[in-house]
């Protein structure tokens, strides 16, 4: 099943992406609220992990095409059963984290 093998892989890479916008935020918090200047550069460190990168939108379109190739046939539209709703879910999630994100970096930063 292609669609299950390219789910897991877009699963891993969105969970990392979270990962790193959820402890840039936490170490630029820390920073901020501790002035401790290391965990500043920590966080500024993996803002570039996450500040511009599309995975979740080509992750989203690559588990799409799999999808919709793989659900014509019964026995593997059977196989994949409700484990499909990912490929829409994924991308929320990761555009809500990626706004939040971004809005923290700029409070915690001092503004534009």
């Amino acid at each position: 099943m292609k669609t299950l093998k390219a789910l897991k892989i877009t699963s891993i890479l969105n969970s990392i992406f979270c990962f790193c916008c959820i402890a840039s935020t936490g170490c630029m918090a820390i920073s901020r609220y501790f002035d401790l200047n290391i965990f500043f550069r920590i966080g500024d460190f993996l803002v570039i992990t996450w500040i511009i990168n599309p995975i979740g939108i080509i992750s989203f379109a690559i588990c799409l095409t799999k999808f919709m190739v793989e659900r014509t046939s019964p026995d593997s539209r059977q196989v994949i059963g409700k484990k499909w709703i990912w490929i829409f879910i994924w991308p929320v999630i990761t555009t809500v984290i990626y706004i939040l994100s971004g809005g923290l970096f700029v409070a915690f930063t001092g503004g534009v």
